[in-house]
């Protein structure tokens, strides 16, 4: 009977083990141990004393290399940057890459496209705006260029009326006031851009001058 308890318990145990799904890990951040090593090596190669050598770009791949440059441009499938002293563009393809060390401080880590592990393919990038909120309003981006929301996905229309509460505030005033009102509205959608359609301004002789602007929130 003790037999067959125990025969049933380690069944049970082992069934669970495999019922547990894997857990995907983060990119590794790559240590300092093997990280200022490297830095020292590139520095004497480029003659780059330490304060020099932190205003550089450091570009990490997946293979621990490491590229000291100034980043150029980041596309979806390659970063275009520069080495010290040099004015030549050079390219790796993103996927290679497993972080950026931006001279300002700014870290960006990503996930490698072609990782059959990772289950959405998509990139972990600081450069992106990121709604969680009405509080993030702020960083809704404005635009009137049709081309710099194409892709994205249409999150609602949006209509914004502002009047002023002086007779001789200017075009540009009311508009500040309406693209305030605008971006709170967007951030409500978690929307990451508002498309500016038309703008209509009013200011008929007695009335406070007005605007009204109609628009299209679009998000990620």
């Amino acid at each position: 009977m003790y037999r067959l308890f125990l025969l049933f318990s380690l069944l049970i145990f082992s069934l669970t083990l495999t019922a547990q799904p894997a857990v995907e890990e983060a990119p590794a951040l790559m240590p300092d141990s093997v990280l200022i090593p490297e830095l020292n090596r590139l520095a004497l190669i480029y003659q780059l004393d330490s304060a020099a050598l932190a205003q550089y770009d450091k570009i990490i791949t997946f293979d621990r290399e490491v590229y000291v440059g100034k980043i150029f441009n980041i596309s979806y499938s390659e970063v275009r940057f520069t080495y010290p002293h040099e004015d030549n563009l050079n390219a790796i393809n993103r996927s290679r890459i497993s972080q950026i060390l931006y001279g300002n401080g700014r870290r960006d880590v990503f996930i490698p496209l072609d990782d059959r592990t990772v289950k959405h393919k998509e990139l972990v990038d600081t450069a992106r705006i990121i709604i969680k909120n009405q509080k993030d309003w702020m960083k809704v981006k404005l635009t009137e260029d049709p081309a710099e929301v194409a892709g994205l996905k249409a999150k609602g229309n949006l209509k914004v009326r502002y009047e002023a509460d002086v007779g001789n505030a200017s075009n540009d005033e009311l508009m500040q006031q309406a693209n305030y009102i605008l971006k709170k509205k967007a951030a409500v959608l978690k929307a990451h851009y508002v498309l500016v359609e038309s703008k209509f301004f009013h200011k008929s002789y007695g009335d406070l001058p007005e605007v009204e602007v109609i628009a299209r929130a679009f998000g990620y």
